[in-house]
């Protein structure tokens, strides 16, 4: 017997469970060997039909007659369960297509509802922009005699500080021009004394 690292893990799988008494194929406990009662039948069965049976009562069956019944009526199953699987194939895809168009159908259902919704979301931004351009052509005219009377207001307070502000700038002149002077008188006395 290979040492576990040689083997494959399938293997592996199959030294384990037989240790632990379980079949080799599917975990159930065994019924004799390494398979449970299920696999066992079928087990015996493959080997019914993979050898004919030379000597009589090998298998304790009636000999190459059974082999070749059992071989058909093996092909008949497998052919029943075929057409079955069809049919069950068959019915899921018309089922498919019947769910299909109905999710096609609430698509378009749910399309012309947001179109729907869209249209009078559109139309109340619109009734919302001519209220607020009514609103505005009746403010325009408080607006215009407001913006006058603080253009007014800004004037006349223009007036009152502008003769404050002259009188300031005429007073800084004066004191330049004083600055000038006394600065010419001393050149002209440093002039006398030189």
């Amino acid at each position: 017997m290979k040492d576990a690292s040689q083997i494959s893990r399938q293997a592996r799988w199959q030294r384990k469970h037989r240790a632990m008494g379980l079949c080799v194929l599917c975990s159930e406990k065994a019924f004799k060997g390494w398979r449970c009662e299920k696999h066992y039948e079928q087990h015996k069965i493959t080997m019914r039909l993979r050898y004919q049976p030379k000597v009589r009562g090998r298998y304790k069956v009636g000999g190459v007659k059974f082999s070749e019944e059992a071989a058909r009526k093996k092909l008949e199953a497998a052919k029943k369960r075929t057409a079955a699987k069809r049919a069950a194939a068959k019915k899921k895809a018309g089922g498919k297509k019947k769910t299909v168009a109905k999710k096609t159908v609430a698509k378009k259902k749910k399309a012309g509802a947001k179109k729907r919704v869209a249209k009078k979301t559109v139309a109340k931004k619109k009734k919302k922009a001519v209220a607020k351009k009514r609103v505005a052509k009746k403010a325009a005219p408080k607006k215009k005699a407001a913006a006058k009377k603080k253009k007014a207001v800004a004037k006349k307070a223009v007036r009152k500080t502008a003769p404050k502000k002259k009188t300031a700038a005429k007073k800084k002149k004066a004191g330049a021009k004083k600055k000038k002077t006394g600065a010419k008188k001393k050149k002209a006395g440093a002039k006398k004394r030189r």
